[in-house]
């Protein structure tokens, strides 16, 4: 992961990853960091997709598709405390977000790609198999590896940042289903909420 024209990929962003201390688990982080500050109706507009299926298949290829939700399932497990990646649907919000026009211009489905090739490839490398086949230690082994050059933190930071999307958005945007990041988080959400047709990707071509 040398390559310094992806460094500054996706790192517009604000970066949890630099906010974990040693011994603060992400769970932790969520839940102290970030309860106070629940994410605001996303400010971007979308180009738009037919469907869920048609978006996927332009961003993500099936297998890309598969170490994604593996890294997600990783970063945010299931272990009894709280929801898993799997629970607030967060691959399928990261397609809503990915269909964004300004995530799409930030270059952040590009850089995502480009993260899973160097995962992809780096396990391959060292471990001889992909992946989505390690146990969980050799995966967080080969995370915090990748961790320690910049692209590599930008890329996990990048998938961390959609991850506290997902968990902490409206429901009507695909992620945080039946509100369970809000129950954890023991968040109320404000009013008015948005409805089905009147949510901002409803007004953009206005």
């Amino acid at each position: 992961m040398k390559d310094q024209k992806d460094t500054k990929r996706g790192s517009q962003r604000s970066n949890p990853l630099q906010n974990l201390s040693e011994g603060l688990n992400r769970r932790a982080f969520l839940k102290t960091g970030l309860a106070g500050a629940i994410l605001p109706v996303l400010p971007a507009c979308s180009d738009g997709y037919e469907s869920e299926k048609e978006a996927v298949q332009t961003i993500f290829t099936e297998n890309e598709q598969i170490v994604i939700e593996t890294v997600q399932d990783h970063l945010l497990p299931e272990d009894g405390n709280g929801p898993n990646a799997k629970a607030i649907n967060a691959f399928e919000y990261l397609i809503f977000a990915m269909t964004d026009k300004q995530n799409m211009e930030d270059g952040d489905p590009e850089f995502i790609k480009k993260g899973v090739g160097w995962l992809t490839d780096l396990s391959e490398q060292t471990k001889g198999e992909a992946f989505t086949k390690l146990l969980f230690e050799e995966r967080e082994k080969l995370l915090q590896q990748i961790s320690r050059s910049q692209a590599g933190e930008n890329w996990l930071s990048l998938l961390m940042y959609y991850l506290t999307e997902a968990l902490m958005t409206d429901p009507i945007y695909g992620g945080n289903p039946d509100q369970a990041g809000w129950q954890w988080l023991e968040h109320q959400a404000g009013f008015p909420r948005p409805v089905k047709g009147k949510t901002y990707r409803d007004f953009e071509n206005e």
